[in-house]
């Protein structure tokens, strides 16, 4: 081409962005249609109808987030991440436990850990020999159980229903928003095989400030720095196409307030205004949801996404608390929590994120088993949390809660229940001009901020070698480990069944 391939990418989260950064980069002119009223999808942060700033949960960085960090280095705002190792175990009925993971290599990092765990002798044999299979597991290992819940896994290996099921649990909620009935093995024990064989997998980064401030807007101002430009309150409606190519994408003006995350994935929009965007390239960075809403089933046929369709999602829900009073002392690390109405949550004030003129401490939770409460009364849920926070922290029976904000995430991720796996799609479509994006297409990796990161590349990447130009340099995580030679010590592998992708051929 003599000019600049024009590029439409549609959708302007995390996946959306970091694709149209990586094209923008490469010379194409690219233009973001994105719905909303700002950018940021699922990493929204946004001014809430009685002018509080929110935004769509909490979003933790892991140290193993190749791509993301690589990103990040070079937009210049690394160090917008607070960086924690240690962190406070709490459950109800238990004394606070701290844990510190050791500077050793893995998997000896985890001993502290493993020392203070409430288990017998016999189960914590079983534990250590579970833990080292895992650790050997290839990503190829992990697909193939994918047909299996984590619960019939963790029966099926002999463990117990004691703190080996409290932490899977976590893990599980963590990993799916699901439970451990409900979520595939292959996405639970993807996340404990990276605790298990990273030595710094203790490592948690959290925002130092809003989503928007330290990833959002970056993204974005780097892309207009290169030309490219956002088209916000614009709906995608349907696709303009010759033989197996895209022309264009329709579009019409959006009447919505906040980020497209509701179940449905259809965007109100008005009667007049509707108008083709033309284009080269199209790279759909929309959530599955969105993306089923509008295209029609020829053009699902046609891209060969029939499988694709058939993914389902869930919700999560985020909560802030404004307390009358500050909340002392703070946990230590990044607070991970059972058996409560809550996984997750953070003191703001730790994060620059203070809002002003806030009496007392303001925290933010991430509300476990979303899918089991989302239509439950707002004052239900906060009346739980907070019960919870006070049975777990003792710093917090005092505080009274004088206002609350409640965002509901109808649509947080693609749901991984046994099967789910298999049926993810892979960056290239069979249409020639059509390329995916978001954190639920095939790689490696669960749905997660470095999935869509990853997944926005592997399609920026997929397109620049479309072009014929050299493609991205993808990223994976160095491991300081030992255990992958458990392989070469005589464990079986086990039979790729036939026709099923490799996972490493998503990242060759």
């Amino acid at each position: 081409m003599s000019t600049a391939p024009r590029v439409l990418v549609l959708g302007s989260g995390v996946a959306g962005l970091c694709a149209a950064y990586e094209l923008a980069e490469r010379g194409c002119s690219v233009t973001v249609v994105e719905p909303a009223p700002f950018p940021g999808g699922r990493t929204s942060s946004f001014t809430d109808a009685r002018g509080r700033g929110v935004d769509t949960g909490l979003h933790v960085v892991a140290n193993h987030y190749a791509n993301l960090l690589e990103v990040l280095s070079r937009l210049g705002v690394s160090h917008r991440l607070l960086w924690v190792g240690e962190h406070t175990y709490l459950r109800s009925g238990r004394e606070p436990m701290a844990w510190g993971f050791r500077s050793w290599p893995a998997p000896f990092h985890l001993l502290h850990p493993f020392a203070r765990m409430p288990l017998s002798p016999g189960a914590r044999l079983r534990l250590s020999r579970v833990g080292l299979q895992v650790a050997s597991y290839s990503q190829e290992d992990l697909a193939e159980l994918d047909s299996l819940s984590y619960a019939e896994w963790h029966r099926r290996n002999g463990l117990q229903r004691d703190f080996t099921l409290e932490l899977a649990e976590a893990a599980a909620d963590a990993a799916t928003f699901l439970t451990v009935e409900e979520a595939a093995a292959r996405p639970v024990l993807s996340w404990i095989k990276y605790l298990v064989r990273h030595s710094r997998s203790g490592d948690v980064g959290l925002w130092r400030g809003t989503l928007a401030e330290c990833l959002v807007d970056p993204l974005c101002r780097a892309l207009e720095r290169k030309g490219g430009q956002l088209l916000l309150r614009h709906a995608v409606v349907g696709l303009e196409g010759e033989g197996q190519r895209v022309k264009g994408v329709w579009v019409s003006p959006a009447e919505t307030s906040g980020p497209v995350v509701h179940a449905g994935g259809r965007v109100p929009v008005g009667a007049a205004g509707r108008k083709l965007l033309a284009c080269d390239f199209v790279v759909s960075a929309m959530n599955v949801q969105s993306l089923r809403a509008v295209l029609s089933p020829e053009w699902v046929h046609a891209a060969g996404l029939e499988d694709a369709m058939r993914l389902t999602t869930t919700p999560a829900m985020s909560l802030m608390l404004w307390f009358d009073r500050p909340i002392q002392p703070v946990p230590v690390g990044a607070p991970l929590v059972t058996g409560c109405a809550f996984r997750d949550f953070v003191d703001l004030a730790r994060l620059d994120r203070q809002p002003r003129g806030a009496p007392g401490s303001v925290y933010q939770f991430v509300i476990t088993r979303a899918s089991s409460r989302f239509h439950d009364p707002d004052e239900a849920i906060v009346s739980d949390v907070v019960r919870d926070l006070r049975s777990i922290w003792p710093g917090a029976r005092e505080a009274r809660v004088v206002d609350f904000a409640l965002e509901r995430i109808g649509a947080a991720m693609f749901a991984a229940v046994p099967g789910a796996h298999q049926l993810r799609p892979p960056a290239r479509t069979r249409l020639g001009n059509f390329f995916l994006a978001g954190d639920w297409t095939r790689h490696e990796l669960n749905a997660s901020i470095e999935g869509a990161a990853l997944s926005g590349r592997l399609a920026a990447d997929a397109l620049l070698r479309e072009l014929g130009q050299a493609g991205l340099r993808i990223h994976r995580a160095s491991e300081s480990t030992v255990l992958p030679a458990l392989r070469k010590l005589g464990r079986p592998r086990r039979g790729r069944s036939p026709g099923a992708p490799r996972e490493e051929e998503a990242l060759a």
